[in-house]
C-alpha cells in the first residue's frame, strides 16, 4: 500500500512506519515548511519526504495513494478536491472549551470533520481515550508506544529532573509554565527541547545527541492536568521505558500507581517533595524505574501499537 501523509508529530509518524507501508511525508507545501527535525528522530527507511506540489496533486488526482493520514484540520483543507484515496484523520488535539473563543474554535472543527467525512471516503481515529471522548467519536485509538533508547547512564550523584518538550512558552497554560519555573528556583529542573527563552532548557544538536543527553537523567516530570491533557505523553513513556522514576501531577488517565511505579503529587510543594526525596534515595529511584518499565511492557507495547493500525490501514 502507498500512503500519503504531512509531517506533523513526528514521533507518531516514525512509529507508523513500523508497520512495514511505505510513506511519502509532505515536508514542504508552498512557503510552509514542514522539515523533518533530526534532532527528535531519524528518518526511517520507508519514508520518503517529499514536496506538496505537482506530482503529489497528480498521484492523489489519479488515485496513487490507497490511504492519506491526516493529522489536522488544516491538513483536510489541502486535500478537500481529492476524492479517490481513503482518509485517516487522527486526533492528536482534544476540543477545548474554557472560552467561548476555544468554544468556537473547537465547534468550527467538529463541523469541518463532519463535512469531510460526508464527502470523502474518511474515518477517524484518535492518539488516546481522552482525545476520542473530547470529539465525540465512536471509533478506535492507540497510544503510541515509546521508541527504543540506551540504557541509563549509571551515577553516584543525584540526577537531575528532566522535562521534554518543545514550545513550552507557547504551551504555558497547557504545560504549567508558571509552575514548572517556579520549581526550577528550587529544584534542577532541566528542559530538553525547542524552546527559545527557558534559561534552564537545552537544545539538542540531533537525536543521538538528544539520546546521551536524556539517558543521563533519571527522574522524570511531568505537569499536565485535566482537563488540558492525558495523563501522560510520548515523552513520559519513553522515560518510563528507559527506567525513569515519574513524579506527576494528579490526572485521571495517568499510568501512574502513587508508590508503585511512579509518585503523584497534587500540589506543588507535594511534587517538590517528591522530588527530593527521589534525590535522597536512589533505591527508591530504581525500583520505581523498575515498574514503570513492566508498565510500558504491559500497557504500551508497540505490538498492540501496530497491529490497532495494520487494521485500521488495510481495507
Amino acid at each position: 500500500m502507498k500512503i500519503l501523509t504531512f509531517n506533523h508529530h513526528e514521533s507518531y509518524i516514525a512509529t507508523l512506519a513500523s508497520t512495514g507501508y511505505d510513506f511519502d511525508v509532505v515536508v514542504k507545501k508552498d512557503r510552509l515548511d514542514l522539515s523533518w527535525n533530526i534532532r527528535s528522530r531519524r528518518v526511517p527507511h520507508n519514508i520518503r519526504l517529499i514536496e506538496f506540489d505537482s506530482a503529489t496533486k497528480l498521484k492523489l488526482q489519479t488515485g496513487e495513494y490507497d490511504v492519506v493520514i491526516c493529522h489536522t484540520i488544516k491538513n483536510l483543507l489541502w486535500i478537500w478536491r481529492f476524492f479517490k484515496p481513503r482518509y485517516i484523520f487522527i486526533a492528536h488535539i482534544p476540543l477545548f472549551g474554557h472560552t467561548r473563543a476555544q468554544q468556537l474554535k473547537s465547534l468550527v472543527k467538529k463541523w469541518l470533520w463532519i463535512l469531510f467525512k460526508l464527502t470523502h471516503k474518511a474515518q477517524f481515529f484518535a492518539v488516546s481515550h481522552f482525545k476520542l471522548m473530547s470529539w465525540g467519536e465512536d471509533a478506535p485509538y492507540a497510544v503510541l508506544a515509546p521508541g527504543e533508547f540506551p540504557p541509563l547512564r549509571e551515577s553516584e550523584q543525584p540526577s537531575d529532573v528532566l522535562i521534554v518538550c518543545n514550545n513550552l512558552s507557547q504551551r504555558g497554560e497547557e504545560l504549567g509554565l508558571e509552575m514548572i519555573c517556579r520549581m526550577a528556583e528550587k529544584a534542577p529542573i532541566r528542559v530538553v527541547g525547542n524552546n527559545p527563552g527557558i534559561s534552564f532548557n537545552t537544545r539538542p544538536e540531533n537525536f543521538a545527541h538528544f539520546q546521551e543527553i536524556v539517558t543521563g537523567f533519571n527522574i522524570y516530570l511531568y505537569t499536565i492536568k485535566m482537563p488540558w491533557g492525558d495523563g501522560y505523553n510520548t515523552a513520559m513513556l519513553e522515560a518510563m521505558r528507559m527506567g525513569m522514576a515519574v513524579v506527576t501531577v494528579d490526572n485521571p488517565s495517568s499510568p501512574i500507581i502513587h508508590g508503585v511505579n511512579g509518585l503523584i503529587g497534587k500540589t506543588e510543594e507535594e511534587l517538590l517533595s517528591h522530588i527530593n526525596r527521589l534525590r535522597r534515595d536512589p533505591e527508591l529511584v530504581r525500583a520505581l524505574g523498575k515498574a514503570a518499565m513492566q508498565t510500558i511492557e504491559t500497557d504500551f507495547s508497540e505490538a498492540k501499537f501496530i497491529s490497532m493500525w495494520r487494521t485500521v490501514i488495510s481495507p
